[in-house]
């Protein structure tokens, strides 16, 4: 059972954990504080100095996806890419390139059970769905 000390339930930081019925633990009580930090001994929670985490994640994280984003929507002719068709996304478009989709245009020619057999996790009603967004995207 937990219990909060006082009347003012939200403004005190103590709370009060009680054993009452274990079948192999006598009745306890122990007082313990809910802190920014976490739960905490005393009410001053203080964050311990974290080593080796020296890095931006921001900075790695811009790196990782600039070079997904070129990867995936050059397609060095002008035309649309395959993350414009709707229902694909970058990582979808990335499995698409990799299986010899590389284009709006061949997406629109190929086979969809033969790209849905080789690409884990789509079916050929998806493929059927994205050829049709990629049709009428061209004809936009």
């Amino acid at each position: 059972m937990f219990k909060t000390k006082g009347f003012s339930s939200n403004n005190s930081l103590k709370r009060r954990a009680i054993i009452v019925d274990a079948p192999d633990l006598p009745p306890e009580e122990a007082e313990f504080y809910i802190t920014s930090v976490g739960i905490a001994d005393t009410e001053k929670g203080e964050v311990p100095e974290a080593q080796g985490l020296d890095f931006e994640v921001e900075t790695l994280y811009e790196e990782e996806s600039n070079a997904e984003e070129s990867e995936v929507s050059d397609n060095g002719n002008g035309n649309h890419s395959l993350i414009d068709v709707k229902g694909i996304g970058a990582g979808t478009a990335k499995n698409l390139i990799k299986v010899g989709v590389g284009s709006v245009k061949e997406l629109v020619s190929s086979d969809p059970e033969k790209v849905a057999s080789k690409i884990n996790g789509v079916s050929s009603k998806m493929v059927l769905e994205w050829q049709t967004n990629a049709k009428t995207l061209l004809s936009v």
